[in-house]
């Protein structure tokens, strides 16, 4: 049966092998498993270890590193960073990769965008336009799109999904659009009804939440906030992927976390929330 409603799990963090079985797609790390540094015979590897699973990974996220040192590389999308020839060879590297995975959206992190350390605003401005154009030659190439996810963090360019939809237009590339985190609307209490009015824009949504300093939707689930997400998903008509990205907790005290049991229970009550809205 195929869902109006796809649900998939980010796997940044959790083995590939310890993921319960049933989710419709994986939301592959782009600057973990495809990362552009990786030789070629390191993403052959990585690329088969997914396609084994036999299951999709129609969009991917963590498309740079920025100074993040799980990552390196000190990719950055503006400001002292922002480097446009290694931004060249990390988009041809990445998209041409994502490719040949199977991913249709890209999810860019609005935490890359940044604007602060006295570095000129309007500089800023003009590096993040230059990166989005450089990765939309890109995502042209492959019939890609990419979705720029607002992070609520004052000290970047477009903190709000309305400022990242202001942003995302003045581009001017078709390819470039937005995805809904409810992470950061719950942080910034910004309405949804931003993504009601164009929903057009809305290309990949991410369920999180801090508010109680985690969230993973089976633990502590943030009901309210998931309804009214999913009530407005309905609303809009939107047919595509919902995935969950969360800072993972065991929930049975478990230690390591068991996250074949936690993304089994997560799948859970994910497919309820499915089933609520859409049926």
């Amino acid at each position: 049966m195929t869902h109006q409603i796809q649900l998939g799990l980010v796997t940044d963090v959790v083995p590939l092998e310890d993921i319960a079985s049933g989710w419709d797609f994986f939301e592959i790390p782009n600057a973990v498993h495809i990362l552009p540094m990786h030789s070629e015979h390191i993403w052959r590897e990585n690329r088969d270890r997914y396609r084994a699973t036999g299951v999709p990974t129609p969009v991917a996220s963590h498309y740079i590193s920025g100074d993040n040192p799980l990552f390196g590389f000190g990719t950055e999308a503006s400001g002292p960073s922002y480097d446009r020839d290694q931004q060249l060879f990390w988009a041809s590297r990445s998209f041409r990769r994502m490719a040949e995975a199977g991913v249709k959206v890209a999810g860019v992190w609005g935490g890359f965008f940044r604007a602060d350390n006295g570095y000129s605003t309007a500089k800023a401005w003009d590096d993040a336009v230059s990166f989005c154009n450089i990765i939309a030659d890109e995502a042209d190439k492959y019939g890609i799109q990419i979705a720029l996810e607002p992070n609520a963090d004052p000290a970047t360019l477009f903190p709000s999904y309305a400022e990242g939809l202001a942003f995302a237009k003045s581009v001017r590339r078709d390819s470039v659009k937005m995805m809904v985190d409810l992470n950061y609307f719950l942080k910034l209490g910004e309405s949804f009804d931003v993504v009601r009015n164009e929903p057009e824009y809305c290309l990949h949504v991410q369920m999180a939440g801090e508010g109680n300093g985690h969230s993973q939707p089976n633990v502590g689930p943030r009901t309210a906030a998931y309804d009214e997400l999913f009530q407005l998903l309905k609303d809009i008509g939107y047919h595509g992927t919902v995935s969950v990205a969360a800072p993972w907790l065991s929930s049975t005290g478990a230690d390591p976390i068991d996250y074949a049991y936690e993304t089994t229970v997560t799948l859970e009550y994910m497919r309820a929330l499915r089933d609520k809205f859409f049926g």
